[in-house]
């Protein structure tokens, strides 16, 4: 059975010449369906990199990734994102900036609302879907972005911290 992420001869740097600095180096791994994943590592070895590479935002030098033997060319709804920042729009209520993420991906407006609203109450927020980021706590805004990533159902839930 193939792996549903498989990432074979992984290699990133950043910069060139004398400035060159090599981040992945050779990074193998095979993950299957339902699999569970920490990456552990110290400040600055590659963690949110491999991360920004699996999810199709960042290029790579060389190697090969792959979700269900598909090749990972670009971002793409198989894989939500939960990054270290909270990445919300604050122009936005809670409830708006997950129905933004369902827009994009195609969602209908009265079904972007249910989505939003179940995935609010999946994260126990219903009771803060017409409040702006900066009315949010911390963890407040952390559970709006795993509520957001998780709403368009995505076959992977990459996390970064």
């Amino acid at each position: 059975m193939s792996p549903k992420l498989r990432i074979a001869g992984l290699h990133k740097s950043f910069g060139t010449g004398e400035r060159r600095t090599e981040v992945l180096r050779d990074i193998n791994l095979d993950l299957a369906d339902n699999e569970f994943v920490s990456l552990v590592g110290t400040s600055g070895c590659g963690k949110s990199t491999l991360l920004s590479i699996v999810a199709g935002l960042q290029d790579f030098d060389a190697g090969d990734l792959s979700i269900d033997g598909a090749p990972i060319l670009q971002p793409g709804l198989d894989r939500g994102v939960v990054f270290q920042s909270y990445t919300l729009l604050p122009w936005l209520t809670a409830r708006q900036n997950i129905e933004f993420a369902l827009k994009a991906a195609g969602y209908d407006r009265p079904t972007c609302r249910r989505i939003a609203l179940e995935h609010l109450e999946l994260v126990k927020l219903s009771g803060s879907a017409d409040r702006y980021p900066a009315e949010l706590s911390g963890g407040m805004k952390q559970r709006v972005a795993i509520a957001r990533a998780l709403s368009y159902r995505p076959k992977m839930l990459l996390m970064d911290e």
